[in-house]
């Protein structure tokens, strides 16, 4: 049997499954075999388009947002914001006398954090005192776990304890299952004692 026949014959002993589609006016479709069918109208549901224009104040001089306050120059002036770490994100609109940082990490779960942990930590540890800003797009998983690892390096923290922080600052943070495992598994490791001495010798020069 070649290769293409041993396709055609897996995709015949594949289940048939349905799926079901609900649109924002509450349409709902279900779909099985290409075959489409109309089902009961359900609630119809809004989608949020507005900004989200919240800025959490995590501990002095330390800022979680999404993507929109990054670009609006009235609450960088409020907040004071002289440093912007995006993360996975590289934002388009940039003002005067403010340092912009980047650092690339996809919202999977398979995606490996700890080289954005090392570069991040430090970058935030050195700007803190004149007020940074980590974001990604929504502000909900990957800037929540940098700023939850610095937490946990600096503050020495459990994940536990320094998500709760953040969560309470920010409530709408849910990092990935995949970053959550490894937050969990760098709790008093090698990796968080090196990174914090590496961080207060660069303190020290």
């Amino acid at each position: 049997m070649n290769l293409q026949d041993l396709i055609t014959k897996k995709r015949t002993s594949l289940k048939s499954c349905k799926t079901v589609i609900t649109d924002q006016l509450g349409n709902r479709y279900e779909i099985e075999h290409g075959q489409v069918k109309n089902l009961e109208k359900s609630s119809p549901f809004v989608v949020d388009e507005k900004p989200d224009l919240n800025i959490a104040s995590i501990i002095p001089g330390l800022y979680l947002s999404s993507q929109d306050p990054a670009v609006c120059t009235d609450i960088l002036k409020k907040y004071e914001i002289r440093h912007i770490l995006s993360i996975g994100i590289n934002i388009s609109e940039k003002y005067n006398g403010i340092q912009y940082y980047t650092c690339d990490l996809l919202d999977l779960p398979e995606s490996n954090i700890l080289s954005a942990i090392k570069k991040c930590v430090g970058i935030i540890h050195a700007n803190l005192k004149e007020n940074i800003l980590v974001h990604c797009n929504a502000g909900v998983s990957r800037s929540p776990t940098i700023v939850i690892a610095y937490l946990m390096i600096i503050k020495k923290l459990s994940y536990d304890e320094a998500y709760d922080i953040v969560k309470k600052e920010r409530s709408c943070i849910r990092p990935n299952d995949g970053f959550v495992k490894q937050l969990r598994n760098i709790e008093n490791t090698t990796f968080i004692h090196e990174l914090f001495n590496s961080i207060l010798d660069i303190s020290a020069v």
